[in-house]
């Protein structure tokens, strides 16, 4: 049975998409990175699991991409320990705003894999460095529909 035209007009008022880039703070290759990111991974899921959040993690060339979903104040409480963070640096909110529905309803935290292409990795330096310039709206369509992608991507290629 669907859903009724409250609990939708509820859900789409308390349901937020958060997008956001940043810089490592740190110089992150192989070894050192991927145990970063597995700690990272390992947090962020025990973390949004207990908030009701989901979302997915891109680090690439040095850069994180992330993508929350949930309660707007869980979302909230979550972007603002990740701005506490001395991993990061450049924090540059994208996107804050009602969506329905979730991108990533089966994911505490997907992992977008550690490669966008080095196209992304240039675009994102360029906005990190001017952050004013940045469209949050396009860029972060952008991101979020090469996310998807990737996520589908490395859900295909698990075994």
């Amino acid at each position: 049975m669907g859903r009724s035209i409250e609990e939708q007009v509820r859900m789409s008022q308390s349901e937020h998409a958060l997008i956001y880039v940043s810089r490592s703070n740190s110089n992150l290759h192989d070894v050192s990175a991927s145990e970063t990111i597995r700690n990272i991974l390992t947090q962020s899921r025990v973390k949004n699991a207990r908030l009701g959040v989901t979302g997915a993690l891109l680090f690439s060339e040095g850069y994180f991409c992330q993508i929350l979903e949930g309660e707007h104040a869980a979302v909230e409480e979550i972007f603002s320990a990740i701005e506490r963070d001395v991993r990061h640096r450049d924090i540059t909110l994208l996107s804050f705003r009602p969506a329905t529905p979730r991108r990533f309803p089966n994911w505490s935290m997907a992992y977008a894999g550690s490669s966008a292409g080095p196209d992304w990795t240039r675009k994102m330096e360029g906005l990190l460095a001017n952050p004013s310039q940045i469209d949050g709206d396009v860029f972060g369509r952008e991101l979020l529909v090469l996310m998807t992608d990737l996520v589908r991507q490395q859900e295909r290629d698990e075994p």
